[in-house]
């Protein structure tokens, strides 16, 4: 019962979160590289956390691990154009990548 709660709140706070950073992303022109990092690895810190306790499909980390590495393909060329300085606004190609994985990581369903 209790680990079922945990799933539970585990997916209302990605989806909450998602919802979060597609809201902001969709209405203000001052989204940081570095906000956008933090989100990214806030979410991907409880993702791992779920894979380690083998409540994620295979089917569905390959799906995560597809869209990470497009956002972080995209983030790190932002950055390199940025020259490194994570205060840039973010790009809206890094935006859409961070916002598709959230949606992803928000819709993973946990295994019983």
């Amino acid at each position: 019962m209790k680990m079922k709660i945990k799933k539970q709140l585990f997916r209302i706070i990605l989806t909450l979160a998602a919802f979060c950073v597609i809201s902001g992303c969709a209405t203000t022109n001052y989204y940081r590289l570095k906000q956008t990092r933090n989100d990214i690895d806030a979410a991907m810190t409880r993702y791992q956390n779920e894979v380690s306790f083998a409540a994620i499909s295979p089917e569905f980390q390959q799906q995560v691990n597809t869209a990470y590495h497009a956002y972080q393909k995209a983030f790190d060329a932002a950055v390199e154009q940025a020259h490194s300085d994570t205060d840039a606004p973010t790009p809206d190609n890094v935006k859409q990548l961070a916002d598709r994985l959230l949606l992803i990581l928000g819709s993973i369903p946990v295994a019983p």
